[in-house]
């Protein structure tokens, strides 16, 4: 018979090679959801609201796909956002849902200077995406973006918040956007990019092509998007606030922003503002570069009435107007 001191060894053998099998066991059988990691029901939950959008072309008398991006569905009537870029140009637009079936899609307004559009199918069962604030997001946030990239179909990237706010400019165009590394090819434009929670915080709209330069690409911003969308939705074209006088700058120590053109009946020219004045303030903010008073007259809107500064000659003076809507003529120029 074995003493005891003799099975002591023989036992903790046994319990070594049990437990390393189960440890083995264990590792092979983990799902994503035990790894806790959660793109995978982010994936899911995101996917069908993800669509491809076609954008045909005539050449020489037959409808040819000239560019393929992405869209993402906004809400039960079939109103989908995706890039301006994307639809630009177009005689015909196909959009193709995540289950494989295919609509013809008109387009409901553009904006060219958020680079964003609204189209529309007609089609039942839509899954709208689910929003989220793009002010609460922080760099080093999860993301994952969603889209077709080279055409290929719901293609999932993950990255981070890289950035919250990089200023672009683009075509005469300043962009706000959000910077991540999350990998965004072509046909990527006007797919998702979705937080933790599955909700839309932006959508994709280009990255940075150099060679050398790797995981820097951008998406606008949730807030602009669904700003930009309820207006395209409500009048086919945003309504930008107007105040018709072209100015220009003289530096950030200059007294104010010279005003170089009045263009008649604008708001402007009714409110007595003239060529040669110098605007020094807008609702009591100081201004000395055009960047100053943008922001001012956007948060402000078509119709509101706001106060207006001036330096004419040695007198200060003040009038008040109310903002106009930047007419159709006017709205490949700059703001002002």
């Amino acid at each position: 018979m074995w003493r005891r001191k003799e099975w002591t060894p023989f036992l903790f053998g046994l319990f070594g090679v049990f437990l390393g099998a189960l440890i083995v066991y264990q590792t092979l059988n983990r799902t994503p959801r035990a790894l806790n990691w959660p793109v995978v029901s982010i994936a899911k939950k995101v996917d069908p609201s993800v669509v491809i959008v076609l954008n045909k072309q005539n050449d020489q008398g037959q409808l040819q796909t000239k560019g393929i991006g992405s869209g993402v569905i906004l809400n039960r009537q079939g109103d989908i956002v995706t890039n301006y870029h994307v639809v630009a140009n177009a005689h015909a637009l196909i959009v193709v849902l995540s289950n494989g079936q295919r609509y013809h899609a008109q387009i409901v307004g553009e904006d060219p200077p958020t680079d964003l559009a609204v189209i529309r199918i007609h089609a039942n069962h839509l899954r709208p995406i689910e929003f989220a604030s793009s002010r609460t997001i922080e760099p080093g946030e999860l993301v994952v973006a969603i889209g077709n990239a080279l055409g290929l179909s719901h293609t999932v990237t993950t990255g981070i918040i890289s950035a919250k706010d990089r200023v672009m400019f683009r075509d005469g165009w300043e962009y706000h956007l959000i910077q991540t590394d999350a990998a965004i090819n072509p046909g990527n434009s006007g797919g998702a990019l979705v937080n933790a929670q599955g909700q839309l915080i932006g959508i994709n709209a280009s990255k940075i092509a150099q060679t050398g330069v790797e995981g820097i690409g951008f998406a606008i911003p949730s807030d602009t998007v669904k700003s930009i969308t309820q207006q395209l939705i409500a009048y086919g074209h945003v309504r930008r606030p107007w105040l018709g006088a072209t100015v220009q700058s003289a530096g950030s120590q200059s007294v104010g922003l010279l005003v170089v053109r009045v263009i008649p009946g604008s708001p402007a020219a009714k409110a007595g503002i003239r060529a040669g004045d110098f605007i020094v303030s807008v609702n009591g903010i100081r201004v000395h570069q055009l960047q100053d008073m943008i922001p001012v007259i956007q948060r402000a809107g078509v119709g509101t009435i706001i106060r207006v500064g001036l330096l004419r000659g040695t007198e200060n003076l003040t009038v008040s107007l109310r903002l106009g809507e930047l007419p159709v003529t006017h709205r490949a120029l700059a703001a002002g």
